[in-house]
């Protein structure tokens, strides 16, 4: 019996993580996106950090989703 609680409550996580992921990463993306458009726009002086943080996230994040499409592709084939 717990052993089939365990695994509901890792199923429940799972999906989630996946929902929380699938919304939260176009959110932040198009803020950061809006963000740094704003400042090219307008010439808006910035702070690096937040330069150096929103384009490390947008390559994390697009670099993860090609691996993952990557793996989903060779698991297909």
């Amino acid at each position: 019996m717990p052993e089939e609680q365990n695994k509901a409550n890792s199923d429940l996580v799972t999906v989630f993580c996946n929902l929380f992921r699938a919304v939260t990463r176009p959110a932040v993306t198009v803020i950061f996106s809006a963000v740094i458009a704003q400042v090219v726009i307008e010439g808006i002086d910035v702070p690096q950090w937040f330069l150096g943080l929103a384009s490390a996230c947008i390559l994390w994040w697009f670099s993860d989703r090609t691996v993952q499409r990557i793996k989903q592709n060779r698991e297909q084939s």
